[in-house]
C-alpha cells in the first residue's frame, strides 16, 4: 500500500508539472462542452412562416398571432392568396405556410371542424418534419386559448404530452452523452499517452528494477487518473448546470458509480494500446482510431435505432453505447438502479475483460 502510495503521489507531481497536460485536462474539456454543447443541436429555429388568412375573423387572427409569437418561427407576412405561398415555397423565400380556411371562426364556435392547412418545403426533411411537429402543438393548444377568450362549444382534443423534455431542447439529450464522451477521451487518452511516456523516457525500465510489483504499478498508474476522471466529470457538471442549464434528475452517487463501472473499459483500452505504441504520438492516433469508432458506433450523435439493422447488432459489442444511455436515463429519467442492470452488468462485463485482458498484455510486454 505505502508503494502505491509513493507511486500516486508521482503521478500527480509528474502530471501537474506538465502545464500543458493540465491544459488538456481541465481548459479543454470545458471548451469543447461549452462549444460542442451549443453548436451539436437538432433543435430547428427561425423557420420562416407565411399566412393566408381566408376567413379574417377574430379566432382566425387569434391563430395568427400564436404562431407569429412562437420563437421557433419567423413570422414573414400574410399573403392575399393560397398560391403567394406556393410561389414563396418554390423561391424559398418560406419553409411552411399556413392556410386559414373560410368560415374557420365560425366552425370553430359551432364546434363543427375548422379547417387549417399547413405545407411545408419538404426538401430539407428533418427542418420540415419538426416544424409541422411545433405546428401541430400550437394547434392542439389553440382551442382551448380562443374558448378562455370567447367561449366556444366544447371540441375533442387530441393532446399529446412529452415527458423528460417538454420543450424537445437537444441541449438534454446531448450534454449527457458530451460528458460519457469527454470522460472517455480524457481517461483513455491521459492512460495511453501516460504510459507511453513513461517509456520515451525510460521512467518505466527504472520503476521495473525498484521493489514494486506488478499489480501495484498498474494500481498506481491508472488510479490518478480515476480520480482525474471523477474531477472531470464533476467540472462538466458545472457547465452542464451553470452554463445549458440543466439539472440532474437522478442520483449523482448512481452517475459516479456507473462511471466508475465505465472507467474500467477506458482505461483499460488506455493500457492496451500504451502496449501497441512505441512514442506518444502513435498512442495519440492509435487512441483516436478506437475513439471515433466507439463514439458513431454509441447512440451519441444519431440513434442506433437508425442505424441498419446488421451495425445495431455490433452496437451491443460496444462499452460506451451502454454508458451513454445509462447517463441519459439518470440524467434526465432519474431512472432507479432496478431498471439499470440491463445495461450496467454487460457494461460491467466488457469492462473487467478489456481491463484483465490489458493488464495481462502490459504484464507480457514489461516483462
Amino acid at each position: 500500500m505505502q508503494r502505491i502510495l509513493y507511486l500516486l503521489q508521482k503521478e500527480f507531481r509528474q502530471v501537474f508539472r506538465d502545464r500543458m497536460m493540465v491544459a488538456i485536462m481541465f481548459v479543454a474539456p470545458v471548451i469543447q462542452m461549452l462549444l460542442l454543447g451549443s453548436v451539436m443541436t437538432t433543435d430547428v429555429k427561425n423557420v420562416k412562416l407565411l399566412i393566408y388568412d381566408a376567413d379574417k375573423s377574430f379566432a382566425s387572427r387569434e391563430l395568427g398571432r400564436k404562431f407569429m409569437n412562437n420563437p421557433y418561427f419567423d413570422f414573414i407576412g400574410y399573403t392575399e392568396s393560397a398560391a403567394a405561398i406556393h410561389e414563396a415555397l418554390d423561391k424559398w423565400q418560406a419553409q411552411i405556410g399556413l392556410l386559414i380556411k373560410p368560415h374557420f371562426g365560425r366552425d370553430l364556435e359551432r364546434g363543427l371542424r375548422p379547417e387549417v392547412q399547413l405545407v411545408a418545403d419538404g426538401l430539407d426533411g428533418n427542418t420540415a418534419g419538426i416544424a409541422l411537429g411545433y405546428a401541430q402543438g400550437i394547434l392542439t393548444s389553440f382551442a382551448p386559448d380562443v374558448a378562455a377568450i370567447q367561449p366556444v362549444k366544447a371540441l375533442l382534443v387530441n393532446e399529446t404530452r412529452l415527458w423528460y423534455n417538454l420543450n424537445l431542447e437537444s441541449k438534454h439529450y446531448m450534454v449527457p452523452g458530451l460528458i460519457g464522451l469527454l470522460a472517455t477521451i480524457v481517461t483513455m487518452f491521459l492512460t495511453s499517452m501516460g504510459l507511453v511516456r513513461e517509456k520515451e523516457i525510460g521512467t518505466l525500465e527504472q520503476l521495473m528494477v525498484t521493489p514494486i510489483r506488478r499489480a501495484e504499478l498498474i494500481i498506481g498508474k491508472i488510479l490518478p487518473f480515476v480520480i482525474i476522471g471523477f474531477v472531470e466529470i464533476n467540472v462538466m457538471f458545472g457547465v452542464a448546470f451553470l452554463v445549458f442549464k440543466l439539472k440532474l434528475a437522478g442520483s449523482y452517487f448512481l452517475f459516479l458509480g456507473v462511471s466508475l463501472v465505465y472507467f474500467m473499459t477506458a482505461l483499460g483500452l488506455g493500457i492496451f494500446i500504451s502496449t501497441l505504441a512505441e512514442t506518444q504520438q502513435q498512442a495519440m492516433f492509435i487512441s483516436w482510431f478506437f475513439m471515433i469508432f466507439l463514439m458513431l458506433m454509441s447512440g451519441f450523435l444519431t440513434p442506433v435505432a437508425n442505424m441498419p439493422e446488421a451495425w445495431q447488432k455490433v452496437t451491443y459489442l460496444n462499452p460506451l453505447r451502454y454508458y451513454v444511455n445509462l447517463l441519459r436515463e439518470i440524467f434526465l429519467k432519474a431512472t432507479p438502479l432496478e431498471f439499470l442492470w440491463n445495461e450496467i452488468l454487460p457494461l460491467a462485463v466488457f469492462g473487467l475483460l478489456i481491463f484483465v485482458a490489458s493488464a495481462m498484455k502490459f504484464h507480457k510486454r514489461v516483462n
